[in-house]
């Protein structure tokens, strides 16, 4: 405790940036429909934010990564704040919807450094005692941030008008962007002097190590148990079971809050225990174990038992990505920490980006959601089945012989 108490103030601009990053994207997301009423706009047009706000990070996340690598994580915030912040202020000041989907790509590619950015600093900067059990609590800032934006600026968009609203965050991030730049010593505790591989030569070699394609198939996973989560979970609830509509909104509140609890917890067990990969399998076997719980049992269990599932789900599938990222820098080694975190991002948007109409695809032509639920059972199946078979006993990348 006395640690985290000494390091909270050197790592609190960066968790101010990474809170607020949440608390652009979370309340701008609650804003689209003053926007639709606004612009005019259909149901699909709506979804096009969505679109591409992951799309430019599933493009860029990579390059973004390694650019952390190589000029440091102290321009890379700068960088990333100001490019989200600056993007995200456009909205409110768009006269037409095609200039709000321009300046989207723009704050995907800025929380595409962010999120690495941000991921290295708290493993620079936290050393090998508490390193996930921080990183959880770094990890549920975005959650923490996107709770309260939805929470409370449709409501003072209420009173008086979306553009100005949508204004409070960016005009936050450039802020804290600026006094990062100026007044941070992010720095110091980098790892320099190594040489480094170009991007295609790194990229080669962590997609020979098994321990990176553990990772890259895990992150996959857990991204498509989350997107579908938050996708389809009140709708099946309401659907498949039958609960009301309310009832499934609070189940997947109940599910997020699992997930912001489950960051600091998963990571706490992980410095305790000092093994990341058994924590990470257990939770896969967890939210395997779960899902199968919906595909055969979900339409008949009682309201209270699918509450502790929804919850369960989100502690376990949520919950994942302060072990996981820390995971990321321990297989790697830090200096190559961004270009890693990026690769592990591209493949988690692309989950996000296609997991979900499939689900619904499956649901639709099966006129049931119990295979759609077995289909996303597969992935976690999948993960923990290569771990046995290709990772176990192996040395990771950041213990081999190579140097960068």
């Amino acid at each position: 405790m006395n640690h985290i108490k000494k390091l909270f103030p050197k790592i609190l601009p960066v968790f101010g940036l990474n809170m607020n990053m949440g608390f652009v994207l979370g309340g701008f997301v609650a804003l689209l429909p003053f926007l639709r009423e606004d612009f005019g706009l259909t149901r699909a047009e709506v979804g096009l934010f969505t679109t591409s706000l992951f799309g430019a990070s599933l493009f860029t996340a990579i390059f973004a990564g390694n650019l952390i690598d190589r000029i440091g994580v102290q321009k890379s915030l700068f960088i990333g704040g100001m490019v989200m912040g600056v993007a995200a202020g456009l909205f409110g000041l768009s006269p037409f919807y095609a200039l709000v989907l321009f300046c989207a790509l723009f704050v995907g590619l800025g929380e595409c450094i962010l999120t690495p950015a941000g991921n290295k600093t708290i493993m620079d900067r936290a050393g090998s005692g508490m390193n996930n059990t921080i990183l959880g609590l770094f990890r549920s800032g975005p959650g923490l941030g996107a709770l309260v934006g939805a929470s409370f600026l449709p409501a003072l968009a209420t009173q008086v008008g979306w553009r100005p609203v949508s204004l409070i965050g960016p005009l936050i991030l450039v802020g804290i962007s600026i006094y990062i730049y100026f007044r941070g010593d992010f720095e110091e505790g980098e790892v320099s002097g190594k040489k480094q591989d170009s991007l295609k030569g790194e990229l080669k070699i962590f997609f020979r190590d098994p321990h990176c394609r553990f990772a890259i198939i895990l992150g996959f996973s857990f991204a498509v148990v989350l997107s579908v989560v938050v996708t389809y979970l009140p709708l099946w609830l309401h659907e498949g079971p039958g609960i009301s509509l309310a009832l499934a909104g609070i189940a997947l509140g109940i599910s997020r809050l699992g997930g912001v609890l489950g960051r600091p917890f998963w990571g706490f067990l992980a410095d305790r225990l000092g093994a990341q990969e058994k924590i990470l399998l257990w939770e896969g076997a967890s939210v395997l174990g779960i899902v199968l719980i919906f595909s055969f049992w979900g339409n008949i269990l009682p309201l209270w038992v699918l509450m502790v599932l929804a919850f369960g789900i989100g502690f376990a599938g949520m919950g994942f990505e302060g072990v996981y990222f820390g995971f990321l820098g321990k297989i790697v080694g830090l200096e190559r920490t961004g270009t890693m975190t990026g690769l592990a991002l591209t493949f988690f948007r692309l989950a996000v980006m296609t997991l979900p109409p499939l689900f619904g695809f499956v649901a639709d032509t099966t006129s049931t959601y119990s295979y759609s639920w077995l289909l996303v059972s597969v992935f976690p199946a999948i993960s923990i089945i290569y771990y046995f078979l290709e990772v176990r006993g192996k040395k990771p990348l950041s213990a081999s012989s190579y140097q960068g």
